[in-house]
């Protein structure tokens, strides 16, 4: 009896007990929103494309019982700009992925390597009671580095002759090599040929192998470096048209430049060639006399291969023959 009077009493004091104070939840939920980069960007720096655009995402997540605006402002480095809205609305207890575009970055304005610095800022556009809540403050921004990527860019050119090269001498031809990147690039595996001209020696190429070119963030002011090569026909090549072409690759990754130019030999004169040209201007059928009388086309003979002791000669020879002979017709 003693038992079931306790347990009566226990069960009406317990009954006096708030209810409140026994409901207690196991989490408190949480209030208020956050923006964070995507996983696969959290961590950076990022590599800027060649033509200076990067694509990132972000998310956003409201925690609160109610819809959330919030207003998105950025800043950046690099005179980028970044395309992203100006607003970005999530429902109650939701989240949403937002993506951006980093862009209008010329790259080979910078040395490859340099970062460059980006910031995100988020705000709510309708504060609560005049006050903004998020889990934590920092987590209304987010940051990150973005990179300069490399861009090799080596160039050749060959500069025009200028002149007809005569066989049997040597001239030289400029080469300009043009650094277009943002990077010191080096000539590697240089080549030259003549194309159709096997007596033609092309001498210098050599030289070029190894060659530093520095880009304009090196401090050069122009960025090129000027080389020459030595042309160089045999006495004996033709008259002819020669191409002559160059390639050179790029160290830094650049790939091959390739230059052409076009360079005309003309045949040198040989030594028969002058016998002949002063033959016809001194001894030839040109100073002879013209039977045909002035300016007549009729043949022409030179009498200066006809002299006068000749006649003479032919007569004593007569002479010297009717003498011989005459003895012999009085034996008979």
């Amino acid at each position: 009896m003693n038992r079931i009077a306790l347990l009566l009493c226990a069960l009406m004091a317990f009954s006096f007990i708030p209810y409140s104070a026994m409901a207690q939840p196991d989490e408190i939920p949480d209030t208020g929103w956050a923006i964070g980069w995507e996983e696969e960007f959290s961590e950076g720096p990022w590599m800027l494309s060649e033509s200076g655009t990067l694509t990132l995402e972000f998310w956003a997540e409201n925690y609160d019982p109610y819809p959330l605006e919030l207003n998105l402002e950025y800043e950046a480095d690099l005179n980028a700009s970044i395309d992203l809205p100006d607003s970005i609305n999530i429902g109650a207890q939701s989240n949403m992925s937002t993506t951006i575009e980093i862009e209008n970055v010329t790259v080979l304005d910078f040395l490859a390597g340099n970062t460059g610095d980006i910031t995100i800022t988020a705000t709510r556009a309708n504060p609560v009671e005049g006050g903004d809540v998020t889990i934590d403050p920092s987590n209304s921004q987010i940051e990150g580095k973005v990179i300069i990527p490399r861009i090799a860019d080596l160039r050749v050119e060959l500069q025009a002759l200028g002149f007809t090269l005569t066989s049997g001498t040597t001239a030289t031809m400029e080469v300009l090599l043009i650094n277009d990147g943002n990077i010191r690039d080096k000539v590697v595996s240089p080549t030259l040929i003549a194309n159709g001209c096997p007596q033609l020696s092309l001498i210098g190429i050599g030289d070029l192998d190894g060659v530093v070119v520095d880009s304009i963030h090196d401090g050069a002011k122009n960025p090129q470096t000027t080389a020459e090569i030595t042309l160089s026909p045999a006495s004996s090549h033709p008259t002819k048209t020669c191409t002559i072409e160059i390639a050179v690759v790029s160290d830094g990754g650049g790939g091959t430049s390739i230059s052409t130019q076009e360079v005309d030999i003309k045949a040198a004169k040989s030594s028969s060639d002058e016998g002949s040209s002063s033959n016809s201007n001194g001894n030839g059928t040109d100073s002879g006399s013209s039977i045909g009388g002035d300016g007549d086309d009729g043949a022409s003979i030179n009498t200066d291969f006809l002299p006068a002791p000749g006649i003479i000669i032919t007569g004593v020879a007569f002479a010297v023959a009717a003498i011989m002979r005459r003895p012999e017709s009085q034996s008979q």
